[in-house]
């Protein structure tokens, strides 16, 4: 009788996971309208990843998508109609892992400034998006309360959006100092993430990706994350701004914008 451990298992899953070929992919989102920022800059970062990838995705909404989500994170992508991956970074991980890499052309150096500018967005922007939506009154009570309500009904419409604040305050207080953050702070630091950005880009006479070679386009996941978060807080119509007043005021974040639109396929959300 041949003993089969729990490690053999799981060891056996994984490799079976690792060379699933990619068949589907099903995007599950909110429904339009229902949008809040934080969801909207990964759900742009997304698309253009798979664009990128020249994978073929479908579109579905369903306003109970964060509960279908592994981690919190969405839109999730389920990959043929049996893989739940939820977020850009396990989405990213997971491509990584059958093949599907934008980054292969980059030195270490470049994979390490990479990594620093990765954590920049995931950490420090991040954050500024969450306070921008949940902690700003006038955000909050105008766009994110109504959109995430949307299709709640009473007593969870009235309950759940404060369970879901709290939750966003303990993400930020985990994310470093963010415990007892004003507005006037939130500015200081959507200009220091700004600036660390554009000056990135600033080290190239000319708009394009954050990585090049031989003063070429070399688009990664690094430009797809950052256009996803971009485009989403200047497209997105909010009664207080700041956040996009602080980052538009760096003329290089734009014209990377427009120029990955224009010259690398790079699709706007709707919004």
């Amino acid at each position: 009788m041949v003993s089969v451990s729990e490690s053999d298992i799981i060891r056996h899953l994984n490799e079976s996971a690792e060379n699933m070929e990619i068949q589907s992919i099903r995007l599950i989102d909110h429904p339009r309208g229902n949008e809040m920022l934080p969801s909207r800059c990964e759900s742009t970062a997304i698309r253009v990843l798979l664009d990128q990838h020249s994978l073929s995705y479908s579109i579905d909404t369903k306003p109970n998508v964060e509960y279908i989500s592994t981690n919190g994170r969405f839109p999730v992508a389920i990959i043929n109609e049996k893989t739940v991956v939820s977020g850009f970074t396990e989405l990213v991980d997971f491509l990584e892992k059958r093949g599907y890499s934008l980054r292969d052309s980059l030195t270490d150096e470049d994979l390490c400034e990479m990594d620093t500018y990765m954590s920049l967005i995931t950490n420090r922007l991040e954050a500024l998006v969450l306070f921008t939506a949940w902690l700003i009154p006038d955000n909050f009570n105008h766009v994110t309360l109504p959109a995430y309500t949307a299709d709640l009904t009473w007593p969870l419409s009235s309950v759940l959006p404060f369970y879901k604040k709290r939750q966003v305050l303990r993400i930020l207080t985990s994310k470093g100092e963010w415990n007892d953050i004003s507005e006037e702070m939130m500015m200081a630091e959507s200009r220091s993430v700004g600036s660390s950005l554009a000056f990135r880009l600033g080290q190239y006479d000319t708009p394009g990706s954050f990585f090049r070679i031989n003063n070429e386009d070399t688009v990664t996941e690094l430009d797809c994350i950052i256009y996803g978060y971009l485009n989403a807080i200047f497209m997105t119509k909010l009664p207080n701004y700041k956040l996009k007043r602080a980052l538009g005021q760096q003329s290089r974040l734009i014209e990377f914008c427009k120029h990955m639109e224009n010259n690398r396929g790079f699709r706007s959300n709707r919004y």
